[in-house]
């Protein structure tokens, strides 16, 4: 008899990771607010240069932040995600790892931003941009009949931007 999969109770792994990610009667929340900062692109496909960029050198503005794009030298927009990060064991090869919901389909074109919270895991208002991560692989993790269940991300601590944030950075590994 071939396998069918509506007979046979599975885990659905997008309402374990909500559960995960917000909690549950029986389970405390374990995510964490952050931001998806996405380069705005062209209809080539070319990320949108911000108009601080240097005429001659062709980079961004060192004298002043810009209100528009932070230094990046690029237009970008900005959303809220929850996501899980790793416990830091990855940094050794020089990335952290972080798993978010179906829905926020990141790219190796994308950023992940952290925030600062206050002593109860909010955050604090008005919104802190501390640390920003280049995601270098997004890769979707799919269950039975291929449906996209959550995203684990490989991403790479920029402090040359975390700087531009006026917030102590720590470096990774470092004693607190």
């Amino acid at each position: 008899m071939p396998y069918t999969s509506s007979h046979r109770k599975e885990l659905d792994l997008r309402n374990e990771l909500n559960r995960t990610f917000f909690g549950a009667s029986d389970e405390i929340s374990k995510g964490r607010i952050g931001l998806i900062r996405r380069i705005r692109r062209d209809s080539d496909g070319l990320a949108i240069r911000c108009e601080c960029r240097d005429q001659i050198t062709d980079e961004p503005s060192r004298d002043f932040v810009c209100s528009d794009c932070f230094g990046m030298g690029y237009l970008f927009d900005e959303r809220k995600i929850v996501y899980y990060k790793n416990d830091d064991a990855f940094r050794r090869w020089g990335y952290d790892l972080f798993y978010v919901e179906y829905s926020v389909e990141p790219t190796d074109k994308d950023y992940i931003i952290e925030i600062e919270r206050d002593v109860e895991g909010q955050p604090v208002t008005p919104i802190v941009r501390s640390r920003v991560y280049k995601i270098d692989e997004a890769e979707d993790f799919r269950a039975d009949n291929g449906r996209v269940e959550y995203w684990r991300i490989r991403a790479s601590w920029q402090k040359k931007w975390s700087v531009w944030y006026d917030v102590p950075v720590r470096e990774p590994g470092a004693a607190s």
